[in-house]
């Protein structure tokens, strides 16, 4: 008696994953991997190099990625320089650091809600930056 009442329950488990590989999983589209932080853009970009708009948005999380990483790195290394008794300096170091966080995840937030829009537009502010570099690297 008991037993069936597993199986059912089982049995309804099993659809419902199923229903999700179907729905999530298996239509999964790599490209939206361009935006998440630090690496996400090296997946799309060696899969489809053919694809204009894979390779689009692929670079522009790259270059948002290399400055984010750039300026974070630059301002950590700086911050060792600051005198010990400074610690109103590093405090706003560190604020700056995180602040610089926060506009690189909504950055990449607003990249990967263009991919699901299926547009190719520019971010703002630094939009026309991003394109400028990516023509310049020849990426």
């Amino acid at each position: 008696m008991n037993f069936e009442n597993t199986k059912t329950k089982t049995a309804a488990v099993k659809n419902y994953l199923q229903k999700i590989y179907t729905s999530h999983i298996k239509t999964f589209d790599p490209l939206l991997l361009s935006y998440f932080p630090f690496i996400g853009w090296f997946i799309p970009m060696t899969m489809k190099k053919d694809d204009e708009f894979y390779m689009y948005h692929a670079k522009q999380g790259f270059i948002l990625a290399l400055f984010f990483t750039g300026v974070c790195t630059f301002l950590y290394f700086f911050l060792y320089f600051i005198s010990v008794r400074a610690d109103i300096f590093k405090f706003i170091i560190v604020m700056i650091i995180y602040i610089l966080y926060i506009i690189y995840v909504s950055f990449a937030a607003l990249g990967t809600r263009m991919i699901l829009k299926g547009e190719k537009g520019e971010l703002p502010f630094i939009g026309r930056y991003i394109s400028v570099y990516t023509s310049k690297l020849n990426i």
